[in-house]
């Protein structure tokens, strides 16, 4: 049985920098979610100095038809979804506002960011499902560095 999210979402800052509906449409179209064993975590450098974002009790993790998504939220209003075609291989990408590549999103109160430009190395399957680190500048110019991600492989897989 599958169960329909039902996601409302506000407008976001990297639709705002020409990205396509694309995370919007993944978003309502997510069919189950289940929380998985991992961790993530980032640097996130403002204004106002640097804020570490860290998650350590578990990720989110939703897949659907064509894409799986990462969810990391720290419950004090930052998050990062990584999203990931389905069928993707282990290697280094650029971040691009393309859709069919993989997305790092930064998601801060009622803004969603798009890391672009920005770098993905990513290491799928072996003794996590997915792993990978990241980098680069957010739709609204903030910069993340120091991006890392774990999932950890589904119990009795």
């Amino acid at each position: 049985m599958a169960v329909v999210l039902s996601v409302s979402c506000v407008p976001c800052a990297h639709r705002q920098r020409g990205a396509s509906q694309l995370t919007t449409n993944m978003k309502r179209n997510i069919q189950m979610s289940a929380n998985r064993s991992g961790h993530m975590s980032a640097e996130v450098i403002t204004t106002d100095g640097s804020m570490q974002f860290r998650v350590t009790d578990g990720l989110d993790f939703y897949q659907q038809s064509n894409i799986h998504c990462i969810e990391a939220d720290n419950g004090q209003g930052t998050a990062f979804l990584v999203y990931l075609p389905i069928g993707i291989q282990s290697g280094s990408f650029s971040l691009e506002l393309n859709g069919t590549t993989p997305m790092v999103i930064h998601v801060s109160g009622n803004s969603e960011a798009e890391l672009y430009p920005g770098t993905l190395e990513l290491t799928v399957g072996g003794d996590a499902q997915f792993a990978g680190r990241f980098s680069g500048t957010d739709a609204n110019g903030l910069q993340v560095s120091n991006g890392s991600f774990r999932l950890e492989n589904e119990a009795g897989a």
